[in-house]
């Protein structure tokens, strides 16, 4: 194995770097969409029962302190955004599209514990272990879900990735498909370009 000492050796790394960078966003892209859609559904279908008159995230009592400021904010950013442009109406599926990762990431997090998961989140993860354990789920999926966000604003940073454990960050974005689904995880991890990356580090 070649020194980084020398510059051909540093500059197959950074390409390298930049290979697993891209396959690893790739995967993060699937992750993020099948997990905001399944958990904006499952809100949807709780709003339904409960009778509430607006979408969930015009909740007040799904985000009563804080603790969930942070949340709100991305909330009305993400309707302003919905809106922009001169578009009429604000549109359910465009405001979901419109919150960042950081606020789906965020709602695993204790804050949301009674509010959003007792109820109806941790049926959104009939494959995990602990059943209807809701503590123990929402516990899982936020340790999973904190490091792959943070692995993920590293990608999109443009900052150095090598030193992390890919393969295991690799397996628990997988491992979180799975609870949702396993046809889902078997799409992520057929058309991942991961593992094949990872097995040329030079």
């Amino acid at each position: 194995m070649q020194s980084l000492a020398t510059p051909q050796a540093a500059i197959a790394l950074y390409d390298w770097n930049l290979g697993a960078a891209a396959a690893l966003y790739e995967d993060l892209g699937r992750l993020e969409v099948v997990f905001r859609n399944t958990v904006d559904q499952a809100l949807v279908r709780h709003g339904a029962v409960e009778a509430w008159h607006a979408p969930w995230y015009r909740q007040s009592h799904l985000f009563p302190s804080r603790r969930t400021s942070r949340a709100r904010t991305d909330i009305q950013a993400a309707r302003q955004r919905a809106t922009r442009d001169g578009r009429r109406g604000e549109a359910h599926g465009r405001v979901i599209a419109e919150l960042n990762s950081g606020f789906w990431r965020f709602l695993c997090e204790a804050p949301y514990h009674t509010s959003m998961w007792v109820p109806c989140l941790v049926a959104v993860f009939p494959g995990h272990p602990s059943g209807n354990d809701a503590r123990q789920v929402r516990i899982d999926v936020a340790r999973r879900m904190r490091c792959l966000h943070a692995l993920r604003n590293r990608i999109a940073h443009h900052e150095p990735i090598h030193r992390w454990d890919l393969a295991r960050e690799h397996q628990h974005l997988l491992e979180v498909m799975g609870w949702i689904c396993t046809e889902t995880r078997d799409w992520a991890e057929t058309a991942s370009r991961t593992p094949g990356v990872l097995s040329i580090r030079p």
